[in-house]
C-alpha cells in the first residue's frame, strides 16, 4: 500500500500594535520561548523564530 508525506512550512508574521518598538533584547528571548512553547501545545515544531523591535517571524 503507497503513502503519502507532505510537510508544509509556514512562514507566520506578528506585528506590534501600531508597529510600535515594544519588542527590545530583555523580554525577546522569554517571549520567543513562550512562543515556541505555544507552537508545541499544538503540535507544530518552531523551526526559527526571530524579528525586530516592531514584529516577529516564526517558521
Amino acid at each position: 500500500m503507497s503513502q503519502s508525506l507532505v510537510k508544509n512550512y509556514i512562514h507566520m508574521v506578528f506585528s506590534t500594535k501600531h508597529r510600535e518598538d515594544f519588542i527590545d533584547e530583555q523580554i525577546e528571548k522569554e517571549l520567543f520561548a513562550y512562543i515556541a512553547a505555544i507552537c508545541k501545545d499544538f503540535e507544530s515544531t518552531a523551526l526559527q523564530i526571530g524579528g525586530t523591535d516592531d514584529h516577529i517571524h516564526i517558521l
